[in-house]
């Protein structure tokens, strides 16, 4: 597995070539102050720079927290580059959140899907929506290989490039990987500081 440790704005500007497909789930922060601000920042400018380098007609894939506000901050992000086309849902059944609303019996993640450019559709017949629980490493919340295929199995390109930005354990760089895409992430080391002072 190709990961690159490195800060992705960094490591995203210093790329010259084109991606065939973009998959990343980002850190979820967006708004607040100091360090939160400074994070959701830098997410919103690497997405930038990545849907900048993602080839006409292809696909980008952001995960995002359910709720609308953090759905709203991913869209506008990219805005004037890809456009959203489709959501789907990654359910964890059994999750525990701080929303407590009647017959919400689990949290949940978007997926947006954004195109390029005109191109062609979705070629699957994938659900839209996946119900699995998330990997438990301690206080962190892996995804799980089954749902990282179930995200990017529908926009694969057979020996073409994907990125994830915001790798982390890489299981979406794995499962890309595994469907035949030359696949790399960035991810910070261990230890280091994710937001980039911003001056």
């Amino acid at each position: 597995m190709n990961i690159t440790q490195g800060h992705a704005l960094d490591l995203i500007e210093a790329e010259t070539g084109q991606f065939q497909l973009i998959a990343t789930d980002p850190p979820y922060a967006f708004g607040g102050s100091g360090a939160e601000h400074a994070l959701s920042a830098t997410v919103a400018t690497v997405l930038r720079e990545c849907a900048r380098k993602l080839e006409m007609g292809r696909w980008m894939l952001v995960f995002a927290a359910s709720s609308w506000r953090s759905t709203s901050y991913m869209v506008e992000a990219v805005r004037g580059l890809v456009e959203p086309v489709r959501i789907a849902t990654w359910c964890k059944p059994g999750a525990t959140t701080k929303a407590k609303t009647p017959g919400w019996a689990w949290a949940s993640v978007n997926v947006i899907a954004f195109r390029k450019g005109k191109g062609k559709g979705i070629a699957s017949t994938s659900p839209d929506y996946i119900e699995r629980a998330p990997i438990r490493n301690g206080r962190r919340a892996e995804l799980p290989i089954e749902v990282a295929r179930w995200a990017v199995e529908p926009f694969i390109v057979k020996g073409g490039q994907m990125l994830d930005p915001f790798a982390g354990s890489g299981c979406l760089v794995k499962a890309a990987e595994n469907a035949g895409m030359l696949a790399r992430g960035f991810e910070l080391p261990l230890k280091a500081s994710f937001a980039k002072v911003w001056k």
